[in-house]
């Protein structure tokens, strides 16, 4: 194999239309750069560049093959970045997206540890429900919770936090007052609260999966319709109707008798709470150490009592 220093000598002489002008930038001898490319020529078989006493020019094959040189150079360099920039102290802003409620309260009481680790590291976040474009609005890193196979996301990399199942949950209250279902049909005959309608908020699809496998899609009319979390847990306690609300959010609850669940052989479609990046290449080291506390912080939120990520989302 040729040492890859012909190639980078050669993308130089090219780049800079001469020996001279090439021994200059490179730091390298006139005479080095002349007998590695007549070797290099050699090798190959082909003739890169015509040099006489008062002339230089690249050949066809020479200017072709100086393209891909380029590139190769281009590349060269930037893994070089990347392996001192990975050694690097992490340092500079990350621009964190996250979902509301648990999420952010979990990060925001985590934040002042990591930042006294790293003390170079400033942290802007973005508080929303939406699905913000990473490239488009200059975020390093997103928290969302979703199904992983949304249009759009072909060029992020997805660290996967935990899969989440929602419930159908009510008030005891609500039940005793209006009955239950006893099919997912029947549910868009009983007051509800939706996340997800049109602007409008008319409608809302809900697709149901009961535990052997069958799928159900239930169209309802909710009578209450919003992003937050904290206001499907007030309204639902307090007989607001029925809710397809996140299986950890409404475990505590449902412990405490607050709610029960609602055709408790159902279960909404499954999301998964993950982070997602764009690719790990060139990734400067404050936004690799953020995704790594920010997978544990959510991990630990998780993997603790129900009763505290309801308190979270319930004081957001």
């Amino acid at each position: 194999m040729r040492d890859l220093n012909d190639f980078r000598y050669f993308e130089a002489v090219v780049r800079n239309a001469g020996f001279n002008a090439a021994s200059r930038d490179l730091g390298v001898s006139k005479s080095t750069l002349s007998r590695r490319i007549l070797a290099l020529e050699q090798d190959l078989g082909v003739r890169l560049i015509e040099r006489t006493t008062h002339s230089f020019s690249v050949t066809a094959v020479g200017n072709e093959f100086y393209e891909k040189c380029r590139v190769a150079v281009t590349e060269l360099e930037s893994a070089e970045m990347l392996a001192t920039a990975m050694s690097a102290e992490p340092r500079g802003l990350v621009t964190v997206a996250c979902l509301p409620g648990a999420c952010a309260a979990t990060l925001g009481a985590g934040l002042p540890d990591f930042l006294d680790r790293y003390p170079k590291v400033k942290i802007r976040m973005v508080i929303g429900q939406r699905r913000f474009d990473l490239a488009e609005e200059h975020i390093d890193v997103a928290i969302r919770g979703s199904r992983l196979d949304q249009p759009g996301d072909g060029d992020l990399v997805i660290k996967r936090i935990a899969d989440i199942a929602s419930r159908l949950v009510a008030s005891p209250q609500y039940l005793a007052r209006a009955g239950s279902p006893s099919t997912p049909e029947e549910i868009s005959r009983f007051a509800t609260i939706a996340r997800d309608a049109g602007e409008a908020g008319e409608t809302e699809v809900w697709r149901l999966v009961h535990r052997s496998g069958e799928a159900r899609t239930v169209r309802i009319e909710p009578r209450i319709v919003a992003q937050s979390l904290a206001v499907h847990a007030q309204a639902v306690k307090r007989g607001g109707g029925i809710a397809l609300l996140p299986e950890p959010f409404t475990a505590g609850m449902i412990r405490s008798g607050e709610l029960v669940r609602v055709l408790p052989a159902w279960a909404g479609e499954g999301e998964t709470l993950h982070i997602a990046f764009t690719s790990r290449r060139a990734m400067l080291p404050a936004v690799r150490v953020f995704i790594d506390f920010a997978h544990a912080q959510l991990r630990g939120l998780l993997r603790g009592t129900c009763d505290s990520l309801a308190d979270f989302v319930d004081a957001a």
